[in-house]
């Protein structure tokens, strides 16, 4: 299989490369910093998304979409935000349309659900989105402008909703890096959301789920949309503390905002892509 991959030098992306490679697929990745190179089974090619890369899409059987702006939680830069995530990646879905790519698989986010998380025990997939974040609201409006075209276009899209995500090549300022770089050093750690409820979901499990459904077969759905996640909730300050004991922490934790009310993250079971789906 030959994958159209964008956001591979990203955190997510990276994994999911190291996964297909086990796969021996052939990836073609898109990047914006990444200069040009070439290894046996994944080829780096410096561009941006609105580039027109007829040449290469035309060799390709799946795109996986992974680029995304916003994801880190800085909604600053609104205009970039709605530029990468809705402009950009819009067309450079058109384009592989056009070059005769049929089968996308996009990731997005549980924080298209948003505000209407508080109301629900666990979100299903077919739940009303209330985003709250610039991020959040850019990925719905992509989700259903996808939805939208694959009514008129011969074409077979997976949305992959991903919950929070954490593991080894995380940025270093975010929640699990910096748990484990306080816990290793011994020193104290403020947990700043320590209520807040989140389906914890590795990295490489994720990137495993993401490979899994680029196999698309005859009876797949011409738009469908699946929950990456764990489905093993946990609050911030119950994820913190399983950091501190897997590496025998020496400081503290310390907790702000404990009974401020967050957004939640936690998929119902039924939403979930199962690993073994295509398989049956």
């Amino acid at each position: 299989m030959k994958i159209f991959l964008t956001g591979g030098r990203g955190f997510i992306g990276k994994s999911f490369i190291k996964e297909a490679i086990k796969k021996k697929f052939f990836i073609y990745s898109i990047s914006r910093k990444n200069k040009n190179k070439k290894t046996k089974q994944v080829q780096y090619i410096k561009g941006d998304l609105g580039d027109n890369w007829f040449s290469i899409l035309k060799k390709s059987d799946v795109v996986v979409h992974l680029a995304a702006s916003g994801v880190q939680g800085d909604d600053r830069n609104i205009e970039d935000i709605f530029n990468t995530n809705i402009i950009k990646s819009y067309k450079m879905i058109h384009n592989a349309i056009n070059n005769g790519c049929k089968k996308f698989v996009i990731a997005t986010t549980s924080s298209e659900y948003g505000k209407n998380s508080l109301n629900l025990k666990k979100i299903t997939k077919h739940d009303a989105r209330i985003p709250v974040s610039n991020y959040g609201l850019s990925k719905a409006i992509f989700t259903d402008l996808i939805k939208n075209l694959s009514k008129n276009k011969n074409c077979k899209f997976r949305m992959m909703r991903l919950f929070p995500i954490h593991g080894k090549g995380e940025s270093s300022h975010r929640l699990f890096p910096s748990l484990k770089k306080a816990a290793k050093a011994g020193k104290n750690f403020t947990v700043k959301t320590p209520s807040e409820l989140r389906d914890f979901t590795d990295v490489d499990y994720a990137s495993k789920v993401l490979i899994d459904c680029c196999s698309f077969k005859k009876h797949s759905k011409k738009f469908e949309i699946f929950h990456v996640s764990s489905s093993k909730p946990l609050t911030v300050a119950e994820f913190a503390k399983k950091i501190w004991k897997k590496y025998n922490a020496k400081g503290k934790l310390l907790y702000k905002n404990r009974k401020k009310i967050y957004t939640k993250h936690v998929s119902n079971l039924s939403s979930n892509w199962n690993l073994k789906y295509e398989k049956k």
